[in-house]
């Protein structure tokens, strides 16, 4: 939205001086897409994960209203890469600023996201943000935080990784380091949350975490706050639309790996079943913001 650059600018100015207990993120992003041409995205502020597309599945479009937005599609055999080391695959259209170090930093990310009215769910998994760690080896970590939907769109698991000790671990230490909350879409109203598991924690059912769903051709707006730390300060913290549906607290940096950079990536990340074609998927974005705290976050977004 126009009328956010100007209110960047000015907190910019602000809150420059302002001292952070915590270390400051090294991404400053507002990106709304309004300077963008419409047609192919053709900006040099993000990296996608090319393997074949280019920039095809980007695309700046304009609503009635006259706001340009972001769409991201992928289609079958786009992306095509390897799940690790398994023979599974997956497909993909993702964007993210060039990846920075991160570690030790207090991060808060917004954006805006929308399912097109003619979208379709499938039966497998969908991601479409994640916050993830990379070590000097090329192993395959997952993300801290990932936002995810799966069976048809009824079920939305957040969470990931806080760590791990070799490339090959067991479901057992694998748990020892998992962060993840899982969601079931209640008759298309609410999500309503099913249990909860924190690292070593067993799964808590006693929850009652709950967010509207929001339809088809509608918006809906993420903040997620991440102290990324070997420390037990650290935080993971996930709200749509002004509701809290995730709050981790405690280590979110524990890989044995030599830590390398960081990675903020939206878009659309799927999984591929040999033999079968899933549909054209696309997902809208826009409001893109990245700063240091959230009390600056929180006035961009108000």
């Amino acid at each position: 939205m126009k009328k956010l650059v100007y209110l960047f600018l000015i907190l910019c100015v602000f809150t420059s001086g302002t001292s952070y207990s915590k270390g400051r993120s090294p991404w400053n992003i507002f990106e709304n897409f309004e300077n963008e041409k419409v047609g192919r995205l053709r900006t040099n502020k993000f990296t996608t994960n090319n393997k074949g597309t280019g920039r095809k599945p980007f695309e700046i479009k304009v609503d009635p209203d006259g706001n340009q937005y972001l769409s991201v599609t992928v289609k079958d055999g786009y992306n095509v890469d390897r799940k690790g080391r398994t023979k599974e695959f997956t497909e993909r259209a993702e964007f993210q600023p060039f990846p920075k170090k991160a570690l030790g930093k207090e991060i808060w990310i917004s954006f805006r996201k929308r399912l097109p009215e003619d979208f379709t769910h499938i039966d497998d998994r969908v991601l479409f943000f994640q916050f993830k760690n990379t070590m000097h080896y090329d192993g395959p970590n997952g993300p801290l935080i990932g936002l995810r939907y799966y069976e048809n769109g009824q079920r939305l698991k957040i969470g990931g990784d806080t760590g791990g000790s070799d490339r090959k671990m067991s479901r057992q230490k694998k748990d020892k380091y998992r962060i993840e909350s899982k969601y079931k879409n209640y008759a298309d109203k609410y999500w309503i949350q099913k249990w909860e598991k924190f690292r070593s924690q067993y799964k808590d059912r006693d929850v009652d975490g709950t967010a509207k769903v929001t339809p088809l051709g509608e918006w809906s707006t993420y903040k997620i706050g991440i102290y990324n730390t070997r420390d037990n300060d650290g935080f993971v913290r996930v709200y749509k639309d002004g509701e809290l549906i995730f709050d981790y607290n405690g280590v979110t940096y524990d890989w044995r790996g030599q830590y390398y950079r960081s990675h903020i990536r939206l878009g659309v990340y799927r999984d591929r079943v040999v033999g079968v074609s899933y549909p054209d998927q696309t997902i809208h974005f826009d409001d893109f913001i990245v700063v240091s705290d959230e009390k600056t976050l929180d006035s961009y977004i108000k």
